[in-house]
C-alpha cells in the first residue's frame, strides 16, 4: 500500500509541477512596466486610500527617524524623506487615474 501511495504522490507532484510551469509564463518585468493599468474603481477605492495612509505613516515615521538620521546619516536625510513621504505622495497625487506608467516616469 505504501508503494502505491508513493507512486500516486509522485505522479501527482509531476502533474502539478508540469501544470504550474505552463501557467507561470509571463512577460518580463520591464515589459510589464510599459503596459500597466489598474481598473479605475480599484484605483479610487483601494490604491489611493492606501497610498494616502502610507503618506501619513511615512510622515510619522520620518518625524521619529529624522532626529536620529541627522546625527548618523545627515547627508542622506533627503533620501529618507524621498522614500517615506515624497514617493508615496507622487504615487497618490501625480499619477493619472488608473495608470501606473505615468507615476513611474515621474520619479
Amino acid at each position: 500500500m505504501r508503494k502505491v501511495a508513493r507512486r500516486v504522490l509522485t505522479v501527482l507532484a509531476l502533474v502539478v509541477g508540469l501544470g504550474i510551469s505552463q501557467q507561470a509564463r509571463a512577460i518580463s518585468y520591464e515589459d510589464s512596466l510599459d503596459n500597466c493599468s489598474y481598473p479605475k474603481v480599484l484605483d479610487v477605492m483601494i490604491l489611493r486610500p492606501i497610498s494616502m495612509a502610507s503618506i501619513v505613516l511615512g510622515a510619522g515615521l520620518f518625524a521619529v527617524i529624522a532626529p536620529i538620521s541627522v546625527f548618523t546619516v545627515w547627508d542622506e536625510i533627503d533620501q529618507v524623506a524621498m522614500d517615506l513621504i515624497i514617493s508615496p505622495a507622487r504615487f497618490t497625487f501625480r499619477r493619472p487615474l488608473g495608470e501606473c506608467s505615468g507615476a513611474l516616469a515621474a520619479y
